[in-house]
């Protein structure tokens, strides 16, 4: 090492030494950074819980040496006990690695990449891409080097950070963990973006989802079902978010024993977004392989049967289970740079892995659903109110299993209309396009199984304002009395119908004119359906006007002596009437003035605390807020130091 070389060298090291220990390993795993300041990396590699680790250097000299003629190697472990390196395997066979002392006995995974023999590290090579289905491009760049010559050492953990970055390896990894009756927000949602783009596929900048569908997710599709005919039909179903993704489902490459084979593993294992969406696929093939109505019809029977507010709801395991995953991306904002629609794209797709993975588990559903909201509810329910911004017609309430249900019953009815030409058996005619009990439009409750799906917050609704109904909404706001049943009528229509901009603004001057009170108050929970309604309307119809006005209103009702807002209540519609602000700066300045005033005001019990919580949460999501938001950070955080 040259003088400048060994200076520059020990600058490095000294400089480490005083980094974050994240920012001091993510330099170190580089290789560039490694090989320009002269530094060698070495590690630790531990087996498990079993208290074992090894000198990373020493171990992969064994192995290298054992790989050359099969012979055993002695390395000492951290604690400076004694082992041997060998492998095992017949002639013809892929060598197998172990590692023993005295009566313990332990596999190695496979280093195979370590070895001299190109052939032996070219068939590990293809064998494990296979194995996870590893993308034809990641493949490709390793069999490059290893056609040429074995792994270094820092380059092994990156070799296999590949396979581990595979959905087939993470749900392996999960179900172990369950059937040990372990598991954290961390293991069941990897933090590498690369996982998730070989999960639904890689963003293209689509608009929407109907656009990436055609796209991207057709790419994905067409790749997966090239992969394995059997297994990628059912990979791909973990993307039936949106019936335009299902409408790219292929069957073309099953045959007609693997098609009954994979909706018969639907009925018994299935998750419920994959059984949603092999009833959308099935139906659109029915005519083709009538094979499978017999699985259709319990498919859709199960759907409906659903008690969401039982022990063993799937729709309740799988909606706490989006709100973990979605929270957790929200937390490490792996897709902070994306629309919020792919982001919960990836975020249900997982929670439809996770879910698949636990059907024959013996889990405790309600337990795990309170653990699952507790340590992500918060930033799920923040982040989504911060993605009205961009898509106003989703809100977090949709997130309960009651309404995920309903969503589903929607687009199995949708899916019956639309192929019930393809439907021959009556009883699954009855299913889904009959009206008598048992059927699916029995269990409907008008306007949920209407409202957009999580994926379709940035859409316009398609249906105008029916005639009778904008003359129900004018009439209402040009009542003489302003009150809670001025705005019914407007508020129901927002999500479903297409709301006429005049319309929003006379719902501004209402409550101009009525001096921002409403007469004629019920009760307390009907002024807070018509104040979260009218947040609703300013946001998907972009009503700024709107939105200033009940602020007002809210301002007033949060010191009313009767009907007093509570600060979580009035936080929530200040962050959902300020999605009628689409542009970042004009949002955070919304955003920044209501909870500037809101922290300001006397609290009561832990309010202090919990909007401080909220602020911090609201401010990581969206790290522009802290512009706006300085004094009441500064606010909250003297009056809980106190």
């Amino acid at each position: 090492m040259t003088n400048s070389l060994y200076v520059r060298s020990s600058v490095a090291q000294a400089a480490l030494e005083h980094m974050p220990p994240v920012i001091r390993q993510t330099l170190i795993e580089q290789r560039d950074f490694c090989e320009e300041y002269g530094l060698k990396a070495d590690a630790v590699i531990a087996f498990g819980n079993t208290g074992i680790s090894v000198q990373r250097s020493e171990l992969f000299e064994a192995i290298r040496a054992v790989l050359a003629d099969r012979s055993e190697v002695a390395v000492t472990d951290t604690d400076g006990r004694d082992w041997k390196v060998f492998s095992e395997g017949g002639e013809g066979e892929q060598p197998r690695l172990l590692i023993s002392s005295n009566d313990q006995r332990l596999n190695l995974p496979d280093f195979t990449a370590l070895s001299p023999d190109s052939a032996t590290r070219l068939r590990s090579l293809e064998e494990a891409a296979s194995d996870v289905n590893l993308p034809t491009n990641a493949t490709a760049a390793w069999r490059a080097i290893l056609s040429k010559r074995s792994l270094e050492d820092d380059e092994v953990d990156q070799f296999h950070s590949e396979f581990r970055d595979t959905p087939v390896h993470i749900a392996r990894s999960i179900r172990a963990e369950i059937q040990k009756g372990e598991s954290s927000a961390s293991s069941l949602v990897p933090s590498s973006r690369r996982y998730f783009t070989r999960l639904v596929g890689e963003y293209d900048g689509s608009s929407s989802i109907r656009d990436y569908a055609v796209g991207a997710g057709q790419n994905f599709m067409e790749g997966v079902a090239s992969w394995r005919p059997y297994d990628g039909f059912l990979s791909s179903l973990f993307l039936s978010t949106h019936s335009a993704l299902t409408a790219e489902v292929g069957v073309e490459r099953l045959d007609d024993k693997d098609i009954v084979r994979a909706f018969e593993f639907l009925v018994e294992r299935g998750d419920r977004l994959s059984q949603l969406g092999a009833v959308e696929v099935g139906l659109r093939i029915l005519p083709e392989r009538p094979e499978i109505e017999a699985s259709l019809v319990r498919l859709v029977e199960q759907i409906r049967d659903d008690d969401v507010d039982g022990s063993m709801s799937g729709f309740k395991l799988f909606s706490a289970l989006f709100i973990l995953v979605d929270g957790e991306l929200s937390r490490t904002r792996l897709f902070a740079d994306c629309p919020p629609f792919y982001r919960r794209l990836a975020s249900l797709a997982q929670a439809a892995l996770i879910q698949r993975e636990t059907v024959a588990a013996p889990i405790e559903i309600d337990s795990f659903c309170e653990w699952a909201l507790n340590v992500r509810g918060e930033q799920f329910y923040l982040q989504s109110l911060a993605d009205m911004r961009l898509e106003p017609r989703w809100k977090p309430d949709f997130s309960e299993a009651s309404q995920m249900k309903a969503d589903f019953l929607g687009r199995l009815m949708i899916a019956g209309k639309n192929y019930e030409k393809n439907i021959g058996s009556s009883e699954l005619q009855a299913l889904l396009v009959g009206s008598e009990i048992g059927s699916l439009h029995s269990q409907i409750e008008f306007p949920r199984p209407y409202f957009p799906g999580p994926l379709e917050g940035q859409e316009t609704s398609p249906n105008p304002l029916p005639d009778e109904l904008m003359e129900a909404v004018e009439a209402q706001l040009k009542a003489n009395e302003v009150g809670p049943s001025s705005f019914i009528a407007l508020v129901n229509s927002a999500l479903i119908f297409r709301v006429d901009q005049s319309q929003v603004e006379m719902a501004a001057e209402a409550l101009k004119i009525g001096r921002h009170r409403l007469a004629n108050i019920e009760d307390r929970s009907q002024l807070l359906a018509i104040l979260n309604g009218l947040a609703t309307v300013s946001a998907v119809s972009r009503g700024k006007a709107l939105a200033d006005e009940l602020r007002l209103l809210v301002r007033r009702y949060r010191r009313d002596t009767q009907y007093a807002l509570s600060l979580d209540e009035a936080f929530r519609i200040c962050l959902v009437a300020s999605a009628s602000r689409s542009d970042l700066k004009d949002w955070r300045e919304s955003v920044g003035d209501w909870l500037t005033e809101l922290a300001f005001e006397d609290f009561q019990g832990k309010e202090g605390e919990a909007l401080y919580s909220h602020l911090q949460c609201l401010c990581h999501v969206v790290p522009e807020l802290w512009v706006s938001c300085g004094r009441a950070d500064a606010a909250l955080a003297a009056y809980n130091s106190r």
